[in-house]
């Protein structure tokens, strides 16, 4: 009898499984500063730029970007 375990998102799934959560009225910015790490900056179609701070990773700042947007119900589509 087989067992449907689901597998762990590796960090490309991750990164991957963010990116496409973004509404398709959004302007996305990646920065990489000169003293390293990654910047994220999000601009909303009302125009509202809301930027992420450095990170070590694309990820981590993916990530970090997501916890200043919110709950998922302030980034509906609807909502814009």
């Amino acid at each position: 009898m087989g067992h449907n375990y689901a597998k762990p998102f590796r960090a490309e799934g991750r990164l991957a499984q963010l990116i496409s959560r973004l509404p398709d009225e959004w302007g996305v910015e990646i920065e990489r500063p000169p003293n390293g790490g990654w910047m994220i900056s999000v601009q909303k179609s009302d125009g509202e730029v809301i930027s992420g701070p450095p990170e070590s990773s694309l990820l981590a700042a993916w990530e970090a970007m997501w916890r200043l947007l919110g709950p998922p119900e302030k980034r509906a589509r609807h909502t814009l």
